[in-house]
């Protein structure tokens, strides 16, 4: 009695009797079934259909095909069976849909995405080329929203028996805002700056090479001050430096980290001759043999050190290489509007001590300046002035 009754209830009287014949749904010839059986053949006729179709999305070089199962349907079988009075041909109203088809939109976008990168510069502190360059990428911008509409419109498009209209997938451009060409121009050797010493003094080639190793790789933005002492550290044997000749009191005398100074004397006149600014460097006491008279400058302990600004507005890259017998420093960046160089004058006073000057000359724009950038008077070594390539630090201070 339960059967009958929720027959009757679902699809009303006469659900028991055969459909009459000549009775079709969909193009489905339903003649003589009952409207259950009509529903389930109808159901059936559009899910074979629908299996031999796929709507297709085109992104770039790839494609995505979705097919039945995951490609399904609803429709209004149901009510148009239930419905029938006569014989004759009667329609269904047949829904497409795409099962997950935001996991689909956003999957399809995420694989065809790329972040925009700009062209860039890795500054290497080390020997070989001084910097790595990466062209960058355009971005491309999937339009999710769009594609998902467009998958819509097509599942609504799609009549019974037809294709589904094939979907592509919009992408917008993003293209990069620098060139290459810009990074590198940014990038370019401003000048360089050589000093020699001599190989066979192993530890004090071993404290210039230290001492170079920490300044090579360093990068200075714009309005940034560089100080040698906070980059190079205390010259200590816990920190790797070694027993060579410093100056002291004016005297060549051993003491750790000596050739120390010739770095940082090496480092002031590339600073100079980039058209850096220079707002802390201090002479020896004497006279050393690796540049002429005032163009040194000594660092030693925590008080005496040398100091620069970057007056750019881009930054500097400072690389410092040490081969057998010279220690060189390079800065890099943007190539300034003047060329800078540096003329020194001095002479030997009656007690044996040398008094010196030095100019920087500015040119640039047809014009040429010279100005006086400092003056020095060096002490005569109580001992004789001693090798060239010697190191120094102030009168009385600590290593």
């Amino acid at each position: 009695m339960f059967l009958p009754a929720l027959a009757a209830g679902v699809f009303g009287c006469g659900a028991g009797s055969a459909l009459p014949r000549g009775t079709t749904v969909c193009g489905t010839d339903v003649s003589g079934l009952s409207r259950r059986e009509a529903v389930r053949a109808v159901r059936a006729d559009i899910a074979e259909d629908l299996k031999r179709h796929c709507l297709t999305v085109y992104a770039g070089e790839e494609s995505y095909s979705f097919r039945y199962p995951q490609l399904t349907f609803t429709d209004d079988a149901f009510d148009v069976v239930k419905n029938i009075a006569r014989a004759g041909e009667h329609g269904v109203e047949i829904t497409y849909r795409v099962n997950g088809l935001d996991e689909i939109v956003s999957g399809i976008c995420a694989a065809r995405y790329r972040q925009r990168c700009e062209p860039s510069a890795h500054f290497c502190g080390g020997n070989g080329e001084p910097f790595v360059y990466d062209e960058g990428q355009d971005g491309a911008l999937p339009d999710a929203d769009g594609l998902r509409a467009d998958i819509l419109a097509s599942l609504a498009g799609r009549g019974y028996g037809g294709d589904f209209a094939p979907v592509y997938l919009s992408v917008t451009a993003e293209p990069r805002k620098t060139e290459l060409s810009q990074v590198k121009a940014l990038t370019e050797r401003i000048t360089a700056f050589t000093t020699y010493f001599d190989c066979g003094n192993e530890p004090r080639a071993a404290n210039i090479a230290l001492a170079g190793a920490k300044i090579s790789g360093c990068t200075l933005g714009p309005g940034q001050q560089f100080s040698f002492n906070g980059r190079v550290g205390a010259r200590t044997a816990e920190n790797g430096f070694k027993q060579a000749k410093i100056i002291e009191d004016g005297r060549f005398v051993y003491g750790t980290g000596g050739g120390v100074c010739q770095v940082s004397t090496t480092l002031y006149n590339a600073a100079l001759l980039a058209g850096l600014k220079v707002t802390e460097y201090h002479p020896h006491s004497l006279a050393v043999g690796y540049v002429s008279p005032s163009r040194d400058a000594m660092v030693s302990g925590d008080y005496s050190d040398l100091k620069f600004v970057n007056v750019y507005d881009c930054p500097v890259y400072i690389r410092v290489l040490t081969g057998t017998y010279y220690v060189r420093c390079e800065i890099y960046g943007k190539k300034p509007a003047f060329e800078y160089s540096l003329e020194t004058e001095y002479f030997t006073a009656a007690d044996g001590g040398v008094e010196s000057c030095c100019y920087i000359v500015k040119t640039g724009g047809g014009q040429s300046t010279r100005r006086l950038l400092r003056k020095d008077r060096y002490r005569p070594a109580r001992s004789g002035r001693a090798e060239g390539g010697e190191d120094g630090k102030d009168a009385g201070g600590a290593p």
